[in-house]
């Protein structure tokens, strides 16, 4: 019975410490993407900015890379209708990304990056009011 005990014990320390070295990693839900300002308007074509936050300390990921950007008229109702995107150079932690409207209205702009160190690849949404 003693055996048993000394057993548990050195199982139940050996689960504190295996749990103590992996290493823990945020879930991509731990991100979100937010609007910098207002799009600006640049011949045909709106500028958009956005940050991406870490969410619990509300820090800036300025080093994430941003490979899926695609632009749709969802918050109006019309999913099905697209603009072209074109991701701009990043500065500071704004990323920048040109759309072209094929009219005025609220606009869904969807993202995906890869954030280092983190084995999920975050996804978010942000509208803008797009002018044309």
């Amino acid at each position: 019975m003693i055996r048993n005990r000394a057993f548990a014990g050195a199982a139940a320390l050996a689960c504190v410490v295996a749990s103590s070295v992996l290493p823990a990693y945020a879930a991509a839900t731990d991100y979100r993407f937010e609007l910098v300002g207002k799009p600006q308007l640049s011949g045909q074509k709106d500028i958009v900015q956005v940050r991406l936050l870490h969410v619990a300390d509300g820090k800036p990921v300025a080093d994430a890379v941003i490979f899926e950007s695609t632009a749709d008229m969802g918050p109006a109702g019309m999913p099905t209708m697209p603009a072209p995107v074109k991701a701009l150079p990043a500065k500071d932690g704004i990323y920048s990304f040109e759309v072209e409207p094929g009219m005025v209205g609220t606009w869904a702009l969807h993202l995906a990056a890869k954030v280092q160190g983190e084995p999920e690849t975050v996804r978010g949404t942000v509208n803008a009011d797009l002018v044309k």
